[in-house]
């Protein structure tokens, strides 16, 4: 199929999609759907991801069109079983002028940017990365038994082990200083992932990949899936990266399965359920964060939250503590003012969990249609995170741009607050890598008299 008749099938498929819903649901309630209008409005991403180059930035946005139409159909499904009225058309125009102006970003960083040419034989033996981590890849390597070491020491139990709902306490309970840093754990799979993509064998290989899986279980020991779902999107990168080309092949499946199916388990066991359909209960497992866009949609304008701040949560949440303390400001009150918190009792005045809604519902209720600037700026820098990726020579900073992407690419349900904070502790660990990299190239340069 060529490029022109593809890009004509996407269009077509995009623009009947309200039409397909309402001939396999059925509902009469047609407020429930989304408009054909609210779909044309798709046809731009869709044509942006033809034009764009780099194939991270063309990812990243089929990501962002795919969580569209997750949350349709996790509030048709859902429908099913809890039919209250839930108007779907506003909140997806909105998201889908979001989704336009996300692409435009893209695309303006895009076409002035070279893409780097790739000889055959260079695409033949892979990526050449020189390795300049030094002592700080065996301490990755071993965060993750440093964490979960911590972690117990602390909490005194594991609560995805517990067997009932933990949904209630997870995010009142003391986890000790380490579990702070425990967005390492994503570096950590990624350099355990590098060492199963290098082992010579299979028997070494097979240690590896175990690691892995270890490392994937005690990241998920809190319930909470950031973690997991940002690893297995940095692994998707890594692979691909180190593999010289972006093809979709049965690995990728295994990956995007693998994210799902855990991401599923992780909820049922967090809310002690194990053997109770996630489908009964909530319709389709994926998608409540959409749910909870479009209900804030259909009941708030932009500036209508309460105690809702998205640029003094923000900055709470990347700045040292300490020196916000300097500066006179109360850290966790910063924080508290996120969309987590401000969307927690929108709905349910006895909810004592944050409500995540994703980026595009952050800016829009902080900034309303003005927040088109700020997601057209966001665009721009996740082309060049793209380009950054396919450039890198060392592999710290390609262990850290892969895990960064797939951060970002989870802003599309996420929460900036806990984004900006995984930043911030990614950024320390940085700062401190550049500046014993510094030190030894001082030390290097020294006269041996001096040494």
């Amino acid at each position: 199929m060529s490029k022109n008749i593809l890009l004509l099938v996407c269009c077509a498929l995009a623009q009947v999609t309200p039409l397909i819903y309402q001939a396999i649901f059925g509902y009469g309630e047609y407020y429930i759907y989304p408009s054909l209008m609210s779909h044309s409005l798709l046809i731009i991403p869709i044509v942006i991801i033809f034009l764009l180059k780099n194939r991270y930035s063309k990812v990243f946005l089929l990501v962002w069109i795919a969580w569209l139409y997750v949350g349709e159909l996790k509030i048709l499904t859902y429908f099913a079983i809890n039919p209250y009225f839930i108007s779907m058309d506003e909140g997806c125009i909105v998201y889908n002028i979001y989704l336009i102006f996300l692409s435009i970003g893209m695309l303006l960083h895009d076409a002035n940017t070279q893409m780097p040419m790739v000889s055959e034989e260079d695409q033949i033996a892979g990526r050449l990365i020189y390795n300049d981590l030094g002592a700080f890849e065996y301490v990755l390597l071993a965060f993750p038994l440093i964490w979960i070491l911590d972690f117990v020491r602390n909490v005194g139990f594991i609560p995805i082990l517990s067997g009932h709902d933990v949904t209630d306490t997870m995010y009142g309970l003391s986890y000790g200083y380490v579990y702070n840093f425990g967005f390492f754990n994503c570096l950590s799979a990624v350099l355990l992932y590098d060492r199963f993509l290098k082992s010579p064998d299979k028997r070494r290989k097979t240690f590896w990949l175990a690691m892995l899986i270890v490392s994937i279980v005690i990241m998920s020991a809190d319930s909470k899936r950031l973690y997991l779902l940002v690893s297995l999107l940095a692994i998707f990168v890594y692979d691909k990266l180190m593999s010289g080309s972006m093809t979709i092949n049965s690995k990728t499946a295994v990956m995007v399965v693998s994210g799902i199916f855990l991401y599923v388990i992780l909820q049922n066991i967090r809310l002690g359920s194990t053997t109770e359909s996630p489908f009964a209960r909530d319709g389709l497992p994926l998608g409540a964060e959409f749910r909870e866009y479009i209900r804030a949609v259909n009941e708030f304008k932009p500036g209508e939250i309460p105690g809702y701040d998205l640029a003094a949560s923000t900055v709470g949440a990347f700045v040292n503590s300490f020196l916000l303390k300097i500066a006179g400001f109360d850290k966790s009150e910063l924080v508290h003012k996120d969309s987590a918190y401000s969307f927690m009792k929108l709905f349910d005045s006895e909810n004592t969990l944050g409500i995540r809604t994703g980026l595009t519902s952050e800016v829009y209720f902080a900034y309303g249609f003005y927040g088109l600037i700020i997601i057209t700026f966001f665009g721009w820098l996740i082309s060049h995170i793209s380009y950054r990726l396919v450039c890198v020579t060392q592999k710290s900073s390609l262990i850290f741009l892969s895990t960064i992407y797939g951060l970002l690419v989870l802003t599309a349900f996420g929460q900036s607050s806990v984004t900006v904070g995984c930043l911030s502790v990614l950024s320390y660990l940085y700062l401190l890598m550049a500046l014993v990299k510094r030190l030894s190239r001082q030390q290097d340069t020294l006269p041996p008299h001096l040494v």
